[in-house]
């Protein structure tokens, strides 16, 4: 049996909402593996790091929100063909700042609706529904 936590990359995502329940992603830059496809912001963990203080600092150096609060929501192992994450995915409950892609990458804030009509990352788009049922029905 696998180990998740010692044999995949370990990956803080969040989630945030908007006041018109649209959800924030970003389209991955050139030059990146998965580049043009979409995700929702995060990060590896660095080491010693804990997914929380992963999700802030990752949230801040990829949209220039600050994290002021956040639930975790799950986590779920994704096996890509090259490689495994562990995805510790949290809901951001509060937030600042002015939305600004750090790292050239396009942010986006997109309805429920819309986001099966964007090409999302496969480990995300796998999760779609289950975040959507987590995060909508808790704003």
């Amino acid at each position: 049996m696998l180990n998740t936590e010692l044999d995949a990359t370990q990956v803080a995502v969040g989630v945030a909402v908007n006041s018109e329940s649209c959800l924030l992603v970003g389209q991955r830059p050139a030059g990146k593996d998965f580049a043009g496809q979409w995700e929702f912001p995060g990060g590896k963990l660095e080491p010693g790091e804990n997914a929380f203080n992963a999700l802030v600092r990752e949230f801040r150096e990829e949209t220039n929100l600050v994290v002021h609060s956040a639930m975790p929501l799950f986590t779920t192992r994704y096996d890509y063909s090259n490689a495994s994450v562990l995805l510790h995915f949290w809901h951001i409950t509060a937030f600042s700042g002015h939305l600004k892609g750090l790292e050239s990458q396009a942010l986006e804030w997109v309805s429920e609706e819309n986001l099966s009509k964007i090409n999302f990352l496969e480990g995300n788009r796998a999760l779609l529904d289950r975040v959507c049922s987590l995060v909508i029905k808790r704003t």
